[in-house]
């Protein structure tokens, strides 16, 4: 087992979307806690929305929704801190609203070393495919995260496994009910206007299954095998708890 920063493919300046479902924002923090820990200067955001960070998942927190002061604070928050969340206000329920897209990039000016950024919403289910507006993909991203859980393998389509089951439907051609299988969900992830959505051209994406326990370790292979044939995927791994990460193929 490793931590996730030492097994991905991360480019010199990493700006992450992270997309899909089971698992973005905890993944999330906990990728930027390991790049911090090693002196990096980490930002964390969103282009939808979020939860205001708790005290062991961001050391500050930014909010303005003016992007020239926004900026600003982030130059001057370094000397006191290797790891912010930024966003442009707070809403209602403890949320955060996020950033349009062509902001984060702009972290990079202002001394970060490494952006993360959630940039899809699954509503806590284990699977998802995305509405015509999803995700919302920073410009400039140099590395893909595609998340599900294992959770969802082998169970029936419904409402409380995934989200949006209409589009998941529709995109691999079955009918709620039936069995989530592995050929099924490599269908799914594979599908350009499913996990592949709003890729960049050129940035690579590494599936990442959670949740991924021995009793579901034969079907997390098989579908790692799946993706990995498809010549698609950069990598895929998995864990069964956060920050114990391997390379499934």
């Amino acid at each position: 087992m490793a931590q996730l920063s030492d097994i991905l493919p991360l480019p010199a300046r990493p700006l992450i979307a992270i997309v899909g479902a089971g698992g973005k924002t905890t993944t999330m923090y906990t990728l930027a806690r390991e790049l911090a820990a090693r002196g990096r200067r980490v930002v964390t955001t969103t282009t939808t929305n979020i939860y205001v960070p708790g005290p062991d998942e961001a050391e500050s927190l930014l909010v303005d929704s003016e992007a020239p002061r926004l900026l600003d604070k982030l130059s001057d928050s370094w000397q006191r801190h290797h790891h912010i969340t930024v966003a442009s206000e707070v809403i209602s329920a403890g949320k955060l609203r996020g950033l349009p897209p062509e902001l984060p990039v702009l972290f990079f000016q202002r001394g970060a070393e490494a952006v993360i950024v959630e940039a899809d919403g699954a509503r806590h289910r284990r699977i998802k495919a995305p509405a015509g507006h999803e995700p919302v993909i920073p410009l400039h991203t140099n590395l893909v995260l595609l998340l599900l859980s294992a959770e969802a393998l082998n169970q029936p389509l419904s409402g409380e496994i995934a989200h949006r089951p209409e589009i998941l439907a529709r995109l691999t051609g079955i009918a709620p009910g039936d069995l989530l299988t592995p050929v099924v969900v490599a269908y799914l992830l594979l599908n350009e206007q499913g996990g592949l959505k709003h890729v960049p051209e050129g940035a690579p994406v590494c599936v990442l299954i959670t949740h991924a326990t021995a009793e579901r370790r034969a079907l997390v292979e098989e579908l790692a095998r799946l993706l990995m044939q498809s010549g698609k995927i950069a990598g895929v791994y998995s864990a069964e708890r956060s920050g114990e990460w391997d390379r499934s193929v």
